[in-house]
Parts: structure tokens; sequence; C-alpha cells
């Protein structure tokens, strides 16, 4: 509970008012979640610390600002194991992501238009969570040991996608995003004499669907 309050009080607080938005959009989105890895080092050492591939779903409110701009806060809930790799030895543990964010939007063609190709960016914070079933002995412990723990951290968005206009009131949408965030090192904690830095890419291909009012 106390980690939805943090997240919906973080929406009302990045939410635009405007008095001049001409329409408003709702909806839901759903697709793959793919990280890139960041070394974990120990001396001459290293392993590769990651989240493997999974999913992600969620949903969007978002407006239009004029001809061509507008704005969406987003929620995204992502599936992805934690893990290491390296030194011939694999570890992995269950985690799991909630990432709330506000964008703005730049649309190549004008509102109203069945066909409206756009690029995005926008910040928030991501809330990772180590899910799995710690035990005494893991692969690669030496380097890092993936826990039951929390890490929230600020992440930056950036995406390309297109609107499709299919009925009066309803569009598809299809979008990459790259979510950047630091490296939750409080979800793969590195060991004793080991280091682990740098940012983590998360690319989000997804499929939407939204109702315009």
């Amino acid at each position: 509970m106390k980690t939805l309050s943090v997240f919906f009080v973080s929406m009302a607080a990045l939410l635009p008012v405007s008095a001049f938005a001409q329409k408003w959009e709702i909806g839901a989105v759903g697709g793959g979640s793919f990280y890139t890895k960041s070394d974990v080092t120990k001396g001459s050492a290293s392993a590769k610390a990651s989240f493997a591939p999974g999913f992600g779903a969620g949903f969007v409110l978002g407006q239009d600002m004029g001809r061509y701009w507008g704005g969406e806060i987003r929620y995204t809930f992502q599936r992805n194991d934690a893990k290491l790799d390296g030194s011939g030895g694999k570890a992995e543990f269950g985690a799991q992501a909630h990432m709330i964010h506000y964008d703005f939007l730049l649309h190549l063609s004008p509102s109203g238009s069945k066909a409206r190709p756009y690029i995005s960016f926008g910040a928030g914070i991501k809330h990772y969570r180590g899910s799995g079933t710690e035990s005494v002995t893991q692969p690669l412990s030496e380097f890092a040991i993936l826990t039951k723990s929390t890490d929230t951290t600020p992440v930056a968005v950036l995406g390309f996608g297109v609107k499709f206009k299919v009925g009066e009131k309803s569009m598809v949408r299809v979008e990459v995003k790259d979510n950047i965030s630091p490296v939750p090192t409080k979800i793969i904690t590195p060991n004793r004499g080991a280091s682990l830095s740098g940012w983590l890419h998360n690319f989000t291909p997804m499929v939407g669907v939204s109702y315009v009012f």
C-alpha cells in the first residue's frame, strides 16, 4: 500500500493542469521488456548483471495540447527476473518493477490525422522489487547477491511510435521506449570487494488501444 501511495501521489504531481486541452485519451498498453547488461567487477574478474527478458503492461492517460504537442502520464508493471552471468555460472532471482512517468509527445502529423507518428521524452520513478526466494548458496555470489529487497530510482524515458485512428473514438498505437535508470544495487547487491554501477537501458516494444474523449 505504501508503494501504491507513492505512485499515485507522484501521478498527481506530474499531471499538468491545462484548461486548453483539446481532447483526452485513456488506454492500455502491453508488450515485451528487455534490458542491457552492466559489469560487476572484482579484481581482474567480472560478471554481467541484468534482468532476463520479460513482459510489461500498464495504462496511459493523455491529452492533446495543440495540433502537434501532447502529454501523457503512464503506469507500467514489468516482470523480469534479476540475473548474473559469468565465469561459466548463472544465477536468476524473481523480480518485478513498477514505473510511473510523464512524457511529452511531439506528433509529426496534426491532430485528427488517421496516422500520427510521434517521438516522446519524459521522466519519472521506477520501483524495483525482488520477489524470489533467497538461499544460503547462490552461483556467482562472490560478485553480487540477488536479494528480496526493493529499490526506487529515477528513470528517463525516450521513445517513438505511431497512433492509428480506427474509429470515431478509438485508436491503436505501436511504440518502442527506452527507459533509462541506474542499476538497482539493492536488488543486485555487489559483494565485498566487488563494484557495480552505471545505467540500465530497458527497451519496451508495446502495442496499445485507447479511447478518446
